[in-house]
């Protein structure tokens, strides 16, 4: 079987495109993703994407923007709802005939959470600018959560999956990644939702570290970044009608609201092609 690696931001992931397949053929399940996402005995990844056809009523009107049904497994082979440096390698991927051309074109993606279109700009066959619409935000009051042993305020926010995004008071920029760690696994648990823990560092500008579910402590997540703005701008900490920049570990994503929707852009990047058993 033939797969892909590709990134954002360095989450990284395994695509398998099923797109032709006939009715019934094999497809991606929990056990196989977490073998494959094993980075010892595995390919490694924080995720495996399958790309499957869309029915004929899916389809974008008019045929004029390629489409998709993309599935989504983590590491541990849980399966999440919607995953946006995933959805920036799928489109890259599409629309690029498998990362063989450079493209300018829009796709969209059947995920769990629904619909996303996404405008790739592909300068090569191997990386590509991409913007996806995620879609409104979500955005329940604040409510007081216990961190570390301080009281911190979590905002509850929904990307069509659960985050819980967390702007502690005491911390530094520096102290995010070591309270991801400390509380990020214990809060995930607890609220069965991706955890966030961000930090203004400017005008519009945010730090931030995410727990995700089913994967642990990444280098990027597309959705919680989202959230972190969502949250951010519900807190009185962030205009809604500018952009706003949040840098992760593994790299920058730049959100933006579009009457209701959220905008997410940032890079999508082909590591390298495989063949591999199912």
């Amino acid at each position: 079987m033939h797969f892909a690696k590709l990134h954002g931001l360095g989450n990284d992931f395994v695509l398998v495109d099923l797109r032709g397949a006939p009715a019934g053929a094999w497809s991606p399940d929990a056990a196989w993703a977490a073998r494959v996402c094993d980075r010892h005995r595995g390919i490694g990844a924080d995720g495996v994407l399958a790309l499957l056809d869309a029915l004929p009523s899916e389809n974008a009107p008019g045929g004029s923007t390629l489409c998709a049904r993309l599935v989504i497994h983590n590491s541990d082979g849980s399966r999440p709802e919607m995953c946006g440096n995933g959805a920036r390698c799928a489109a890259l991927w599409i629309a690029t005939d498998g990362c063989t051309r450079p493209a300018r074109s829009e796709v969209l993606l059947l995920t769990d959470a629904g619909p996303r279109l996404c405008r790739v700009e592909a300068i090569d066959s191997l990386s590509a600018q991409v913007e996806v619409d995620m879609g409104p935000p979500r955005v329940e009051p604040a409510r007081a959560v216990e961190c570390d042993g301080l009281e911190e305020q979590m905002t509850p926010v929904s990307m069509g999956n659960p985050h819980r995004v967390i702007f502690p008071v005491a911390a530094d920029a520096a102290d995010l990644a070591e309270l991801c760690a400390g509380s990020g696994p214990k809060l995930c648990a607890v609220e069965g939702a991706n955890i966030e823990f961000a930090r203004a560092v400017g005008h519009q500008r945010f730090v931030a570290t995410v727990w995700e579910r089913g994967a642990g402590a990444t280098q990027a997540c597309g959705t919680g970044a989202c959230a972190v703005a969502a949250a951010a701008i519900a807190r009185g900490l962030a205009k809604a009608d500018e952009v706003i920049v949040v840098e992760l570990p593994g790299g920058t994503l730049c959100l933006r609201m579009d009457g209701d929707s959220m905008k997410m852009r940032g890079e999508a990047v082909l590591v390298f092609h495989g063949e591999l058993a199912p």
